[in-house]
């Protein structure tokens, strides 16, 4: 017979479950400005037959506007040390105020008209295929929506994307 043991989470170092704490950079398009954001949120799996990554951005961001104008993103991993300062800056300022890609020092590069960070290690390019509100009637756990919204207007919206490419360095 074979023996489980249980292992805590957070001490996993390698492998799938070690999502918890990077960045990710989401790059997305309305065809003539390029946004991009930092973001903490996100995952990957399969549903309805398709490899998906699922991204969370907030019902205010700019960069929600571009995703629902075309449907495409990219998910941009870079190095976490070496581009600390760029990932809190993409964290603080807004798209609509400024252009981020220039104040962050990055560079974007395309993949079949859809733009990505070059300075990035691996690139995820992907095609949405299904948009869902976060709402407060969905959370089970007691007090989770209270500890990470201060208000319904500051909920995510989840956006699973079709995972098209990766792209590797």
């Amino acid at each position: 017979m074979r023996v489980f043991q249980p292992v805590d989470p957070s001490d996993i170092e390698d492998g799938p479950y070690t999502f918890v704490g990077d960045k990710i950079i989401i790059t997305s398009t309305d065809g003539k400005k390029v946004n991009i954001t930092a973001a903490a949120w996100g995952g990957v799996g399969y549903l309805w037959d398709k490899r998906l990554v699922f991204i969370f951005v907030r019902k205010n961001r700019y960069t929600r506007e571009l995703l629902d104008t075309t449907g495409e993103f990219s998910v941009s991993f870079v190095d976490q040390q070496e581009f600390r300062g760029a990932l809190k800056y993409l964290s603080l300022v807004s798209g609509r105020d400024e252009d981020k890609v220039a104040g962050a020092r990055m560079n974007i590069g395309y993949h079949e008209g859809i733009p990505f960070v070059e300075e990035a290690g691996e690139v995820l390019i992907c095609k949405t295929v299904f948009r869902q509100e976060l709402e407060k009637e969905g959370f089970v756990e007691e007090g989770l929506a209270e500890k990470f919204y201060k208000s319904e207007e500051d909920y995510h919206i989840l956006y699973a994307g079709e995972l098209l490419k990766i792209l590797l360095r």
